[in-house]
């Protein structure tokens, strides 16, 4: 009896990964959006939420955020990007922050199409500066490349993308099955566990790592997360970078010197794919190196943004 309790048990480990997302409810996450009175703009995905500031005739900067992200990562740049004389939005990309976690595989099309949707729903009429930051990079560089009439700049902060020799976690994401019962089981405290690791100054981790236990408490964060790996080149987007080194599109980097997640030593690579792309290097920054050194990068950013106007 006892043996085939123990086989019963294991079974339904095995197979409740398969069936989570159907057992999610996106009903408390849809109560928190009200209970806070939030911005949403609904898509056929779902919605987005997301702030903007400054006037909206100015120029829009549009902020995307990084792979483990949201909306207030943003925090340390935005009154600096309005005082500049700019409009500046925010966004949760989906499957992170307040945004759904939609039902589907979490391409680079569905994350156009949040850009796509604010543009249309804030009337922007003129071309965007899309900031990035991670894989939030990868999203702009692909936004751009296939809408390369409505950006103005790009800049990257952090950038994801650049493939690291040691690093098997593609090999991990590969494995359907093995996966999935990792990140069903054990995917919120691995995405938790990065979360320190992204920035150098504590003080700076402390308010950041409280948001995120708020946001990532809702179902469908490890689902998606895992979602992003499998359907969208996070760990390696060298053939858009190269096609972005074909365009004339003004693209900065912004880097950070302890970047631990993709190394500083990647701008070699950079240089070569992207020639026509300045790169920033900041000191005592980690992967998030708009937050780690705030200052510098916004400078950094609004020298080269004012310079695209």
């Amino acid at each position: 009896m006892r043996i085939v309790l123990a086989a019963l048990v294991f079974a339904i480990l095995l197979v409740l990964p398969l069936f989570g997302p159907q057992l999610e409810s996106p009903q408390s996450l849809a109560e928190h959006r009200q209970a806070l009175s939030v911005s949403t703009v609904e898509s056929g995905n779902g919605s987005t939420r997301f702030e903007s500031w400054g006037d909206r005739r100015n120029p829009s900067i549009i902020l995307i955020h990084s792979f483990n992200g949201f909306l207030e990562t943003w925090q340390p740049n935005i009154d600096a990007l309005v005082k500049a004389g700019y409009h500046v939005v925010a966004y949760d990309l989906f499957g992170r922050g307040l945004s759904d976690r939609p039902l589907r595989p979490l391409t680079l099309k569905v994350f156009h199409e949040q850009i796509s949707t604010l543009r249309t729903h804030l009337d922007i009429q003129t071309p965007m500066h899309l900031v990035g930051a991670s894989f939030g990079a990868v999203i702009a560089a692909d936004y751009a490349l296939n809408h390369p009439e409505q950006v103005r700049s790009l800049v990257f902060s952090g950038p994801a993308g650049w493939p690291n020799t040691d690093d098997n976690t593609g090999k991990l994401i590969a494995m359907p099955y093995l996966a999935d019962m990792l990140f069903f089981y054990a995917g919120k405290p691995l995405l938790q566990s990065t979360i320190d690791t992204y920035l150098l100054d504590d003080r700076e981790a402390t308010w950041t790592s409280a948001y995120w236990k708020v946001y990532y408490q809702y179902a469908g964060v490890a689902r998606s997360a895992l979602s992003t790996l499998r359907h969208s080149p996070v760990l390696d987007y060298r053939h858009g970078w190269k096609k972005l080194g074909k365009t004339e599109i003004p693209t900065l980097f912004i880097w950070g010197r302890q970047d631990s997640s993709f190394p500083l030593s990647h701008t070699k690579e950079a240089e070569k794919l992207i020639p026509q792309a300045k790169i920033v290097a900041l000191d005592s920054a980690e992967h998030w190196v708009n937050i780690d050194q705030a200052s510098e990068a916004n400078a950094a950013m609004i020298e080269f943004i004012n310079a695209q106007r």
